[in-house]
């Protein structure tokens, strides 16, 4: 268990108006006021955190050391000689000790809100500690120096009372004004029962707002927290209201004309007899300056706009605040889009640490502990509370029904659950409002304040995954008796309603998505009302021409803004394949064959080859239809991105025979273009392993291939045969047969000027220089290629120019450099699935061992890499790398003798491939080897 920590928090009295009266004074004044406190916390073994505006956070391991810190910084600070502009600097202290997390130097927990919460109520040259840290410290209080009982108090954000002790000393001011805490202020605020967590951001921003506006409305979708984040608002800005903060709650009003009683009731105005309500509140008003909070104005803003715009008119000193759906669109008014809390990365995994700052999580883990008091989050149930938090788009009320179900389920059994989230979210507080009881009843609300119109735009909409921008929304939602331009109106009504939410994207283009959980609920519906098959046609019709359309960009200089379109649709090429295998194959394998067409670097391999594997099963019974229905040409790409998915993962007899029945139906159906990029494909897979593309016949077949593309304009295919047959020349030490085939692939590259096929040709160039002995221009191409690769996203091509510079550089003994580049690439190829480039990872850290003078690692390793490629039929046919394994084998012979080097390597053989890498990094590294 953690050992409570004491944190101390200061902050300097009117430092905005000290700074603005003697900026010039204030700056020697600061930095003497800093040095005294540093010195201070310092010399009573305090480690000062951060520091935060004009103040320190600091912490101790001592209550009674963080008590003397806070006792001899009053004194110094009193003792000082202040400039006469700024006179005596008044700073007040706040101390509470507890337990906390300590991430990179920084510390998490209530702990931290707590001690800043007590700071806060204090007044300048006044320190205050909290019941946990006088309890701690009272036994060793200082000769003369005693606590004085404050009593319980309010803290901002705090759902529990708080006792305070103020530190009495002689020498101390001791007489102070009441503490700042919500007691001493005019209110009506209800104590708060759980604590407010995360919101740094947005509590800033409303509160930057309020300061130059008389109407902020704070909109967002039901459960998003808008009413807690007001709630928090007022308790730290209720000092600036002489008059005070005021809570009006119109969620359960149901008839409009009760809106001025609701305010006059929550302000204590009493009605007079035979005068408008209205008018009796401009009166009590006028005058006044206060804070009016409007709460859940939705389902009444008409008639909320109307008298808060006539409040406004009549009384010029209020500031009103109010929470909804929807702007109320009256004179005056500002607005602030409230999102969801921060979630984790929407990456598979996020670290542990990532996925503990995120406030959905924080939210989750702060209510699941008042279910499960010693519940704690842990690097085994992180992901799934991940899971959680992201699945239900960090919605405050979303995460604190599913926290309630942790008193009968685990975290992984309620992220198992979320498919039927609005069944298994529901046992919300008895005292709540009945929407806010269940998620259901939550989306039920938001879904009644919509028109018949909107409803069905909404339902249409759900067909979306991962957003949509409005050529989409009007393509696929614009069918009777909805057209375009309805579609444009009615999404804006969407939008306005806090239904639907909007992105702005650096490409210029507004995108829209819904919410998980309101998706899924206006999903539903869309299939109740009948539409659920129509839209799924007009969804998967729209984005295989989407995908014919971004085709040709993929190979044009065009090629990275279509990428990053294609990324932003994934979700929805996604969805679309799922629907299509089953009902519309002919469509799944159009997608297919223009997307992972010779650019499946877009998207992880192995999904890409699930995709194709699956499309080229289901449309193979329909190649003798009719072509309008099935065109073979959509077949034959497909075939050939999966040839070559096949070979990636060094299937290479399913490669072999794929890729040879696409050469098959091109040469049948004259498809001239697909033939020849099949040609390019079979170099490749026979150059990785499967067979001799080295021979007269298949040199003879590249020849007329490159015909076939000189004939026909073909330049993308001709720059990729000619780097093809020089790569492989090349690596078999054949520089001089090579040199034609690369400088014209120099030639065409440079005037397709494609960034991928530049990103290989760099890659080709350093191949190229290092046979002729240039490092230099190498080590720089291998370097452009990389940029190039991390540009477009293009991972898999990334790995092997790391790899190639790794080996560029050990061939010419710059371990120091090639090193580290092997301990980032080892374990990325093994999480890639590529095992021929995994057994040769294996290889070269054999070479690193021996360099380290470690045979018995080295050999075993060598087997283990020797028992890989056997398996998978994948000798080496890089010349280079023949050549690096043959002078490895003769060191080990000389270092170790034949039969123990044999002995060795055939332990290496029985290892598994994660115990080789694990044995490998270790080595590398100077690390044991766990058993």
């Amino acid at each position: 268990m953690n050992t409570p920590l004491t944190f101390l928090f200061t902050d300097l009295e009117n430092s905005t108006q000290l700074w603005e009266q003697a900026s010039a004074d204030m700056h020697p004044a600061m930095a003497r006021h800093d040095s005294l406190l540093s010195e201070t916390i310092t010399k009573h073994h305090g480690k000062i955190v951060k520091t935060t505006g004009d103040g320190f956070h600091a912490v101790f391991a001592a209550a009674n050391n963080a008590v003397q810190a806070a006792l001899e910084s009053q004194r110094s600070l009193g003792q000082e000689a202040w400039p006469e502009t700024t006179g005596p600097l008044k700073v007040r202290i706040g101390l509470h000790t507890g337990d906390s997390e300590e991430r990179d130097g920084d510390y998490f927990g209530p702990t931290l809100n707590r001690a800043a919460r007590v700071m806060d109520i204090a007044h300048g040259g006044q320190v205050l500690l909290s019941g946990a840290t006088a309890a701690l410290a009272k036994e060793a209080l200082p000769n003369g120096v005693s606590l004085l009982d404050k009593g319980q108090h309010r803290l901002k954000g705090i759902s529990s009372l708080e006792q305070i002790y103020q530190l009495s000393s002689a020498d101390l001011q001791n007489q102070f004004p009441p503490l700042r805490s919500l007691e001493s202020f005019k209110h009506n605020l209800h104590r708060q029962l759980t604590s407010f967590v995360g919101r740094e951001k947005e509590l800033s921003e409303v509160k930057s707002l309020l300061a130059g506006t008389q109407l902020l409305t704070l909109l967002g979708p039901g459960g998003t927290g808008k009413t807690r984040l007001m709630l928090q608002v007022a308790e730290e800005v209720i000092h600036k209201y002489p008059d005070g903060v005021w809570f009006v709650e119109l969620a359960p009003l149901t008839n409009p004309t009760k809106i001025p009683d609701r305010i006059a009731a929550a302000l204590n105005v009493q009605e007079q007899p035979g005068r408008p309500i209205l008018d009796t509140l401009f009166d009590y008003l006028r005058q006044k300056e206060l804070l009016l909070l409007l709460d859940n104005v939705e389902h009444l803003v008409r008639d909320c706009a109307e008298v808060t715009a006539n409040l406004l008119e009549h009384c010029p000193n209020i500031t009103v605040l109010v929470t909804g759906r929807e702007a109320l669109f009256i004179s005056g008014e500002t607005t602030l889009q409230i999102p969801s809390l921060s979630l984790p990365s929407r990456k598979a995994e996020s670290s542990f640490e990532e996925i503990c700052l995120s406030e959905g999580v924080q939210l989750f883990m702060e209510r699941a502990r008042a279910i499960r008091p010693n519940f704690e989050i842990n690097p085994q149930n992180a992901q799934p509370i991940s899971e959680i938090v992201k699945r239900l788009d960090g919605i405050p009320l979303a995460l604190e029904l599913a926290a309630s179900r942790l008193r009968m389920l685990t975290v992984e059994q309620i992220a198992e659950r979320l498919n039927d989230r609005f069944r298994l979210l529901t046992g919300g507080h008895r005292t709540a409002l009945p929407r806010q009881q269940t998620l259901q009843a939550l989306i039920d609300w938001s879904w009644n304040l919509l028109d018949e119109e909107e409803q069905r735009l909404l339902r249409r909409l759900s067909v979306f995954a991962g957003g949509w921008n409005l050529k989409a929304a009007q393509a696929v939602a614009g069918f009777e008796p909805l057209d375009e331009y309805a579609v444009f109106d009615l999404l804006e009504q969407l939008i306005n309603k806090s239904v639907v939410n909007v992105e702005y994207p650096d490409d210029g283009k507004a995108r829209y998505n819904l919410l998980e959980s309101i998706r899924q609920f206006a999903r539903d519906k869309l299939f109740e009302a009948g539409e659920g098959e129509p839209l799924r046609n007009s969804h998967a019709e729209y984005f295989a021409a989407f995908a014919r359309e971004a085709e040709p960009h993929l190979y044009s200089s065009t090629m990275l803004p279509w990428v990053k379109r294609l990324e932003q649709e994934l979700d929805n090429l996604r969805a679309v394949l799922t629907w299509t295998l089953d009902n519309r194959p002919e469509l799944a394998i159009r997608i297919c064959g223009a997307l992972f067409y010779r650019a499946a670097y877009w998207i992880h391999f192995s999904e890409s080859k699930a995709w194709l594997v699956k499309s080229v099963e289901k449309t193979r019974p329909l190649l003798g239809m009719d072509e309008t229905v099935m065109p073979v040409e959509d077949f034959v790409k497909g075939l050939i991105s999966l040839a070559t998915a096949y070979s990636f993962y060094s299937d290479h007899a399913n490669a072999l025979n794929t890729i040879d029945e696409s050469l098959q139906l091109a040469r049948e159906h004259d498809l001239h273009r697909h033939y020849v990029y099949a040609v390019v494909m079979k170099t490749v897979i026979l150059g990785n392993g499967s067979g001799d593309y080295d021979t007269p016949e298949w040199k003879q077949t590249i020849e007329d291939a490159l015909q076939i593309c000189i004939e026909n304009n073909y330049e993308m295919e001709l720059s990729q045969l000619q780097f093809i047959t020089a790569f492989l020349l090349a690596s078999k030490g054949n520089f001089e047969e090579a040199l034609p085939y690369y400088k014209s692939a120099l030639a065409t590259s440079k005037r397709i000027n494609n960034p991928h096929r530049n990103g290989e040709v760099y890659r080709l160039m350093a191949m190229m220089s290092l046979l002729q002995g240039d490092f230099a221009t190498a080590e720089k191409a291998q370097l452009d290629a990389i940029e190039l690769y991390t540009t477009i996203g293009d991972h898999r091509s990334e790995l092997f120019s790391k790899s190639d510079l790794a080996h560029g550089y050990r061939r010419m003994g710059k371990y120091e450099q090639a090193i580290p580049l092997y301990l980032e690439m080892l374990p990325k190829w093994q999480e890639n699935g590529n095992l021929p480039a995994l057994a040769h990872q294996l290889e070269c850290f054999a070479f690193l061992a021996i360099y380290q003078e470690n045979p018995e690692v080295a050999a075993r390793l060598l087997g283990k890499a020797r028992e890989t490629r056997a398996a998978l039929n994948a000798k080496s046919t890089n010349q280079r790398e023949i050549d690096d394994l043959n002078q490895a084998m003769e060191q080990l012979t000389e270092t170790l003798g034949e039969a123990l080097r044999d002995n060795l390597m055939l332990e290496g053989e029985s290892i598994s491939l994660d115990e080789a890498v694990a044995l490998a990094l270790a080595e590398v590294r100077h690390e044991p080897v766990l058993q």
